[in-house]
């Protein structure tokens, strides 16, 4: 048995060098992996313009009186219908 682990020994100590750090590295890249994808997803999320939309209603019930059911979605990005909320003031009533 002493032969045996003499025998293998100068193939364990490399391996047992490696494996840790292969380990470290599969850990590090998993998470640089997971960020990134999370990172996309907030980009995408970002690009829905429903808040900014003059037809939001900010009621769950209704959310969208123009398309109701692709509002808050990702369907919505690009809508033909949008409009900016930024509604001009009305114009002042001149007393006589």
């Amino acid at each position: 048995m002493q032969f045996l682990i003499h025998g293998v020994h100068w193939l364990l100590v490399p391996i047992s060098f490696v494996i840790p750090w292969l380990i470290l590295f599969l850990i590090g890249w998993s998470l640089w992996a997971a960020i990134r994808d999370i990172l996309d997803r907030s980009r995408q999320m970002h690009r829905i313009p429903c808040a900014d939309c003059r037809f939001f209603t900010g009621d769950y019930h209704l959310k969208c009186t123009v398309h109701p059911a692709s509002a808050l979605t990702e369907q919505a990005i690009g809508c033909p219908d949008f409009e900016s909320g930024k509604r001009l003031p009305l114009p002042q009533e001149t007393a006589y």
